[in-house]
């Protein structure tokens, strides 16, 4: 090989050279490496053809094509020059195939890069929905007595799916507990956005003393009035901390699991009815439970129930439940329960791709049947003493002295008087009484069919309207809520 042709294959190889580098310097993503390997095929081809030209001994020109490729590779040019392209010979047929490959190749890399920058933009909506679906979670509640009642937890498992998700547990008053499993189809920022509009209209309502029942149907008909295409499959729960009464509306979530005290878990079979928002009219009815010491329940939204393993069989099915049956004897609280079923279902998945990700929640039931008493009475004023005889009776059990629940039961007798009054004929009141473990707060609830009327606020005539004023001055805290068929007064005192 004489001087000339060493100089020009050192030509070849120093513009292969330029290609290999630039191959290993772009690695932004797999689209854009793969139009680098192209590049670097455009070195090979050239080499090929400089060590044919060689072989035949066709050096004319060879020099003028390895200054112009050097050219090119530096970005000094943007092509091959015509009078390269434009030669005949083997030369010519060489720049021309050069030139051919390289506008393919540029072509390529920059519909690589139309595509990393799409998923980048992909990849920021992404994190913008998922920081707007954290931002749904709850906060801490309160530290208030009733709070000892009961232990709540939930869980967001990520996963590889583009669904949005939430849970919820928030105080409608000191006495009465909302839970909320959510999910609405499709990961993106709009997507995102509506699931916190319907989260925060289910609190806005339910705070306004709107029923179960009532709020489920004002929020259906706000989310389909936005008229998008999303919808927010949701279950949504109250939770009575004085009595243990548990009422929840199932709109296209998953069925419950329910566990009575060392009891096994069972699904809760209740009606399902169709997503907020995916209908215009739609009936939404209530179920209620009544909760002792030591029931739980259990949600999840569909992303756990579907995660298939090697056979295809859902997680969701009795393996679910199985897994949920042997926590029991593990004595876990209610977070590291989450955790366990979790851990199972995502070892149960045959791919982490099939793990589309899944929301949790549970609610453990802490209160004693001792807390839990009530008493049922015909709305009529001679009944006042046995509410009274009951409050004296559940007062003493929870070693209360009398200097310090006086002032308590004059306030239910007078609350217990203006129920009479407007009670529906021949109909019953009941007096609920919940103390809190410490013994510094008394919560009594009264349920009567009112039809929907608050009695102190149609009590202007004397005695009522002192008697009206009286509950109000003694009372801490005081609430009355419209029901579709009883309507509930919450009396909450604290004991001095």
């Amino acid at each position: 090989m004489n001087k000339q042709q060493r100089n020009i294959l050192a030509g070849v190889l120093a513009a292969t050279t330029v290609d290999i580098l630039l191959l290993a310097a772009v690695r932004p993503s797999a689209g854009l490496v793969a139009a680098c390997v192209g590049m670097a095929a455009v070195g090979a081809v050239l080499a090929a053809w400089a060590l044919r030209l060689l072989r035949d001994g066709a050096d004319d020109g060879l020099d003028d094509l390895r200054e112009a490729v050097e050219r090119c590779a530096a970005d000094e040019e943007d092509a091959l020059p015509p009078d390269l392209t434009g030669r005949g010979g083997a030369v010519g047929a060489l720049a021309q195939a050069v030139q051919r490959l390289a506008e393919r190749e540029d072509d390529r890399l920059e519909q690589a890069c139309r595509s990393a920058a799409q998923e980048a933009e992909e990849r920021a909506r992404r994190s913008m929905a998922e920081e707007i679906c954290a931002s749904a979670l709850p906060q801490v509640l309160p530290d208030i007595p009733s709070r000892a009642h009961f232990e709540v937890s939930g869980l967001i498992e990520q996963g590889m799916g583009r669904d949005c998700r939430f849970y919820d547990y928030f105080f409608i008053d000191p006495g009465l507990l909302c839970i909320v499993l959510g999910q609405t189809p499709g990961g993106g920022v709009a997507e995102a956005l509506f699931m916190v509009i319907a989260q925060t209209t289910i609190r806005s309502r339910l705070r306004q003393g709107r029923s179960l029942e009532e709020t489920m149907a004002d929020v259906n008909t706000q989310l389909y009035d936005l008229g998008s295409q999303f919808s927010l499959n949701a279950l949504v729960a109250t939770l009575s901390t004085a009595d243990g009464r548990f009422t929840y509306v199932n709109a296209g979530q998953q069925q419950p699991l329910f566990m009575r005290n060392e009891d096994r878990y069972e699904w809760l079979e209740a009606p399902v009815y169709a997503p907020l928002g995916m209908n215009e009219n739609v009936s939404y009815r209530s179920q209620e439970l009544r909760f002792k010491q030591g029931d739980r329940i259990f949600l999840n939204t569909a992303g756990l129930t579907d995660l298939p393993d090697r056979t295809g069989e859902a997680y969701g099915g009795q393996r679910l439940r199985a897994d949920l049956n042997t926590s029991r004897s593990k004595n876990l609280d209610s977070g590291e329960l989450l955790r366990f079923v979790a851990d199972h279902a995502l070892a149960h998945c045959s791919s982490g791709r099939d793990n589309g990700g899944f929301a949790l929640l549970t609610l453990l039931f802490c209160k004693g049947d001792k807390e839990l008493a009530h008493c049922d009475v015909p709305a009529r004023p001679e009944c006042a003493g046995e509410v009274t005889a009951f409050l004296k009776k559940q007062f003493e059990d929870n070693g209360i002295d009398k200097r310090h629940y006086a002032r308590e039961a004059v306030v239910v007798d007078e609350v217990f008087a203006l129920c009479c009054r407007r009670a529906e004929p021949d109909s019953h009141v009941m007096v609920e009484c919940g103390v809190a473990p410490d013994a510094q707060m008394v919560n009594i609830r009264v349920t009567a069919v009112l039809d929907g009327v608050d009695p102190m606020e149609s009590a202007d005539a004397e005695p009522a309207g002192n008697a009206v004023s009286f509950i109000r001055d003694n009372a801490d805290y005081i609430t009355f809520k419209p029901g579709k068929e009883r309507d509930t007064i919450t009396i909450v005192c604290f004991l001095s």
